[in-house]
């Protein structure tokens, strides 16, 4: 089992993410855009020229799926929808933050939002190995 700190788990959620978003016909056009304000995951354009922000969150998973807890966690009931999920962690304020990060890039790059804009969240699980439990796309949020 690989133990990574978040950050890194969070670089293999957003290259899934990426390939993706790429087979879906979206053009990467920036990763980790970073300002004073926040940072926006992935920007890409869609297949309709839809500008898209997209904030990626990554969990790993290593017991929801595997039908039997760990003796150490006597307290969690083992029905999947107890478990914290990556929606979860979209906050309040992350949304707040995201919105206006966003908001920003489109008004300083007139020529890439002129066909509009939106954001959109990828929430993936991973098993403990890091292969791929599921990806769910959120769009518009």
């Amino acid at each position: 089992m690989n133990h990574r700190n978040s950050s890194e788990l969070g670089s293999i959620g957003e290259s899934i993410a990426c390939g993706y978003l790429g087979g879906k016909g979206y053009i990467i056009i920036d990763k980790n855009f970073r300002t004073r304000f926040g940072e926006i995951d992935i920007i890409v354009k869609s297949p309709l020229k839809t500008l898209v922000f997209v904030e990626v969150k990554t969990m790993t998973n290593s017991y929801a799926f595997s039908g039997s807890l760990p003796e150490s966690y006597p307290h969690i009931s083992g029905n999947e929808s107890d478990y914290i999920k990556q929606e979860d962690q979209l906050s309040k304020n992350k949304l707040f933050k995201f919105r206006r990060i966003s908001q920003w890039y489109a008004n300083q790059n007139p020529e890439l939002s002129k066909d509009g804009y939106q954001l959109d969240a990828i929430c993936i699980s991973l098993s403990p190995e890091e292969k791929l439990l599921s990806l769910r796309h959120y769009e518009n949020i």
